[in-house]
């Protein structure tokens, strides 16, 4: 009834979503047409004031710029991590969630809470924890490996911090949503599933995962999309330091904009970062459209 319904009024729910769709489209794409796209073409000083066309030299220049080719490595690294250990830590705590274990109430709030903090916020504390907590763990327990790691001074360590927070940070949302997509599994298939003798990891790899695929996608490319701006935690945490190690796209186009003034040239890496989103956004779209067909 419902698909009726929709299909008989598609045209009245559309031109109701139009103004929605106006005013996003004209906040996302006026600023991009009308302001980084033509200013990556110059030779802009924000301080100076002095401008001039420059044509591709601002493109050419970035994939030589080696600082910003280490923040793409940097930020496809950070990508790839915590992608992997934020899906999984999510699944699992979705899974022991969706058993009848006590205070899920609570369990749900530990992990949840992360995602609705300021990421400033998240920073400080977890400074907290990697220069006065860890150490002193370490010096209780006799362990000086603990007691003497420089968390902010050594590049590896330094994007270990980065990647840690960012799982910590991402793992609720993502744990909600698998929440979510289980309790859409009908509960008849799961038993059967288990008066067959599927049980344990057997079942959640051949019923469980399976008919999770469109939320692990979703999940997937979200993580992906929100390493990719990236931003607020590596600049709170380690400025980008040491070194520039922990520089992620954004933070790279941040230090370039407001930190040396070169405001065609960020915008130039701008619209390299709109791109890269943007093409991670499509692929997302083709693969979820893909999968509403086959289902």
């Amino acid at each position: 009834m419902s698909d009726f319904l929709y299909r008989k009024n598609k045209k009245f729910y559309l031109a109701l979503l139009l103004p929605a769709l106006a005013l996003y489209g004209g906040a996302l794409v006026c600023p991009l047409l009308f302001g980084t796209l033509p200013y990556s073409f110059l030779n802009w000083n924000l301080m100076k004031g002095s401008r001039s066309f420059t044509g591709l030299a601002n493109y050419i220049r970035l994939f030589q710029d080696e600082k910003f080719v280490h923040a793409v490595f940097f930020t496809v690294l950070l990508a790839v991590i915590s992608i992997v250990f934020s899906n999984l830590l999510a699944f699992a705590v979705a899974f022991l969630l969706d058993q009848n274990v006590r205070a899920k109430g609570v369990i749900r709030s530990f992990f949840f809470i992360p995602n609705i903090i300021s990421g400033v916020m998240v920073a400080f504390v977890w400074s907290f924890i990697f220069t006065n907590a860890i150490p002193n763990i370490g010096q209780i327990l006799g362990i000086d490996a603990l007691r003497t790691v420089s968390w902010f001074g050594n590049p590896q360590m330094s994007m270990t911090a980065v990647v840690i927070v960012t799982t910590w940070q991402s793992t609720g949302f993502l744990m909600m949503l698998y929440v979510a997509g289980l309790q859409t599994i009908p509960k008849d298939v799961i038993e059967a599933a288990m008066l067959d003798g599927c049980t344990g990891l057997h079942k959640i790899v051949k019923i469980q995962l399976p008919l999770l695929m469109p939320t692990v996608t979703i999940n997937l490319f979200v993580s992906i999309a929100g390493a990719f701006k990236s931003f607020d935690i590596p600049l709170s945490l380690t400025g980008g330091g040491p070194a520039n190690s922990t520089q992620t796209i954004a933070l790279n186009i941040y230090t370039d904009a407001f930190g040396a003034y070169k405001t065609g040239y960020a915008s130039a890496k701008s619209m390299i970062l709109f791109l890269m989103v943007a093409a991670i956004a499509f692929i997302q779209l083709r693969m979820t459209r893909k999968r509403e067909v086959q289902m």
